[in-house]
């Protein structure tokens, strides 16, 4: 007689889900603010169990206010963020560890625009009294992220879980310029400027991170660990898009004009894009 290894065993019992997803349940949550001259719009997420399909699509966008007095009027700002939770049910492949693998395809589109225009003179107290302080500045930014989470609980105890996997692109930029004057004693003028644009792209038991973007087509497989799973129990895979762009442009106490602005898109909706739950498997 031939002995299989135990890991035949083990083997022989993983399982592949895909959709349609049974029995799933999902909560979807947005949120907006926008102040001074700013816009910003916020298409909350949806999921498709038939299809394993999120969308979603939001925009904010920021310019300086024509005019200001002071520090009154000088300041817009635009912040959106869309997040969806969904919990798909599934079974241990067997008892003890257990390795449960989501893999997922991805197309976004984004964009992004941001002024780094030179300040005018500033309308600052070169010598301000005693105690007193004074300052001028104009600045903008921008900031937009993407990410994508996994993890896995048990519904029978449900003080257990698996641990956490999960990617995320973003992109950053700013501009600003701003003096800062103050007496303590003796008369003190700050002054400072600088500008920078940059991305990055990160996760944890996430294969294929290096090519998940904010802008364009990726693969990803997110790992998760069960340990001590058992075959009797409830389990659900838990997963999350999340997604939220943040912008500004402000100015104050310049003596001449200064239009700044910052705007960006993230688009998980149309043409195409979206975030697309391929498969489960546990083994």
């Amino acid at each position: 007689m031939v002995m299989a290894p135990a890991s035949a065993g083990i083997a022989s019992h993983a399982s592949v889900l895909t959709p349609a997803y049974k029995g799933t349940v999902s909560q979807p949550s947005s949120y907006i603010s926008q102040g001074g001259c700013a816009k910003v719009k916020n298409t909350p997420m949806k999921w498709n169990a038939k299809t394993g399909l999120i969308t979603g699509a939001q925009s904010a966008a920021s310019v300086t206010c024509a005019k200001s007095l002071g520090y009154v009027g000088a300041y817009s700002s635009a912040y959106t963020d869309s997040y969806i939770e969904v919990a798909i049910p599934v079974h241990a492949a067997h008892n003890g560890n257990n390795t449960i693998a989501t893999s997922w395809s991805l197309n976004a589109a984004s964009a992004a625009a941001l002024t780094a225009a030179a300040c005018p003179a500033k309308n600052v107290n070169y010598h301000p009294a005693l105690y007193a302080y004074s300052s001028a500045y104009c600045e903008d930014g921008l900031y937009m992220s993407f990410e994508v989470e996994a993890q896995v609980t048990d519904l029978s105890n449900s003080s257990w879980y698996s641990n956490y996997s999960y990617a995320e692109s973003y992109n950053d930029s700013y501009f600003e310029n701003y003096t800062d004057c103050y007496n303590y004693g003796t008369p003190t003028c700050y002054n400072y400027s600088a500008s920078a644009s940059f991305a990055n792209t990160y996760g944890y038991n996430a294969a294929g991170v290096s090519t998940f973007t904010t802008n364009g087509a990726s693969s990803l497989v997110l790992w998760s660990n069960g340990t001590n799973m058992v075959r009797a129990h409830h389990y659900v895979v838990i997963v999350e898009v999340f997604m939220y762009i943040d912008s500004y442009a402000e100015k104050a106490n310049l003596l001449g004009p200064w239009t700044g602005s910052s705007s960006g898109t993230l688009n998980l909706a149309t043409l195409g894009n979206g975030a697309t739950l391929n498969s489960i498997s546990i083994s």
